[in-house]
């Protein structure tokens, strides 16, 4: 990263004609910027309407709404300026270039405003990943479940763990010092076992637990499947309001995977059609679109079953939930082959409110109904799995009192690399690096 010396601006809104256009300034020169651009400094933290002059304060661009933040009690901990201009691109361009101009000024870098944040310890690693989570987030649960690692209440958690962590780790130091004394490490060496044989309880579920962290983030994966012209796109087109997928009577339309984002019930969901399913293919292409749906189907969270008057049902060969639905119920309602969950017609709307309230309960149960998770990035898994080896390592019989601490001392060290205690340049670069630049 650059000096953080510098005094760094952005245009933190979005980009492009807008009601209003905000520019954040941190660093040494924050004041420096407020004056020259508007005369003045406005007291702290009060919103005042001020003119923003260009050339040195010579020439008026704008009227707006200055704020000024003195450090240390500001997002990054610096002096932070912030001005709410008329979200013109002329503006916002000419201001942006009039700060350039002032000595010890430049753009800020993706992330940076956050990672001086994080440097002057507004936040912890912990917060600013729950922060590019919220920046990204498109449904309420996610927005939820960021918002639980944005302020604090996750980190909360892993603070305690590691606290727990040195306090056992310290009466076992209290064991190796003072062997002489009798009875010391009997009376230390239970409550040090009790302790660890809890946090184990307690990450072990945590972790099980993760895996509706990554649904709600990502989204929950449902996959279309069934044989060819059963009216998987067609029920993708319904389900999307929109003609996202090809629909047609031949059969073996679609060659390719073709998916939606959704916000279902607040849970977020990707809905891929796939190619349909055959035993006889003729075709090659056809043939690399079948091995797509069964990639498709190894990782879907919810498989949609389609059947219809043209084809029963396909077997998939996975386990997943799965829903089975009968299609263009409005040419043929289901026959005596196996019931369907549902019956529906993607032609004619009937059933879809119902198929569309099944996939929001399934979903929403498969993502913990938007209770947010403790552990919801690979991260944060493989910090915390590192941390239950050495503490179940800690707790093999007749292991010497010295590997013990040992142990203890590894598994706080890895709580500390999950909250940002201790961490390396190239993951602070990766994490930041997802950022956008005002931001």
């Amino acid at each position: 990263m650059p000096d953080s010396v510098d005094t760094i601006y952005a245009l933190s809104s979005g980009s492009g004609k807008a009601g209003v256009a905000i520019v954040r300034v941190s660093g040494p020169q924050a004041g420096t910027a407020l004056r020259i651009s508007c005369g003045r400094v406005p007291a702290a933290r009060v919103a005042e309407r001020v003119p923003v002059c260009v050339s040195q304060g010579s020439v008026k661009l704008d009227e707006a709404i200055a704020l000024w933040f003195p450090g240390p009690g500001s997002f990054t901990g610096e002096d932070v300026a912030e001005f709410h201009l008329h979200g013109s691109l002329g503006i916002v361009r000419l201001f942006l270039a009039e700060l350039g101009s002032l000595p010890g000024c430049r753009p800020a870098e993706p992330g940076e405003f956050t990672r001086r944040a994080l440097s002057n310890d507004k936040i912890d690693l912990v917060g600013v990943e729950g922060l590019n989570d919220m920046l990204a987030a498109e449904t309420a649960t996610q927005v939820k479940q960021a918002l639980f690692h944005v302020d604090g209440r996750a980190s909360d958690i892993f603070y305690r763990w590691r606290d727990e962590l040195i306090e056992a780790s310290a009466l076992a130091e209290a064991c190796i010092d003072f062997t002489d004394e009798e009875g010391v490490a009997d009376a230390a060496l239970p409550k040090v076992r009790d302790g660890v044989v809890r946090l184990i309880a307690t990450m072990a579920e945590n972790l099980k637990d993760s895996e509706r962290g990554h649904l709600n983030r990502a989204g929950v994966r449902v996959v279309l499947a069934g044989s060819p012209n059963v009216g998987k796109s067609s029920l993708l087109n319904a389900i999307a309001a929109r003609d996202v997928a090809i629909v047609s009577s031949e059969a073996g339309t679609t060659r390719d995977v073709v998916e939606v984002s959704l916000d279902l019930g607040g849970t977020a969901m990707i809905i891929s059609d796939t190619a349909g399913l055959r035993d006889r293919v003729d075709s090659h292409v056809e043939q690399l679109g079948i091995d797509r749906t069964h990639e498709r189907l190894s990782h879907a969270d919810i498989v949609v079953s389609v059947a219809s008057s043209e084809a029963n049902w396909q077997k998939t060969g996975v386990d997943s939930p799965t829903l089975r639905i009968w299609n263009k119920a409005d040419i043929s309602k289901s026959g005596p082959a196996e019931a369907a969950d549902l019956q529906v017609s993607a032609l004619t709307g009937e059933g879809m409110g119902k198929l569309m309230d099944r996939l929001a309960v399934m979903a929403g149960e498969l993502a913990g109904n938007g209770e947010p998770a403790l552990l919801v990035r690979e991260r944060q898994v493989q910090a915390v799995k590192s941390a239950l080896g050495h503490l179940e390592t800690a707790l093999e019989p007749e292991l010497p009192i010295e590997l013990l601490a040992e142990e203890l001392r590894r598994a706080a060290r890895n709580i500390g690399k999950l909250i940002g205690d201790v961490g390396t340049e190239d993951l602070l670069d990766s994490i930041f690096s997802k950022f956008c630049i005002g931001k």
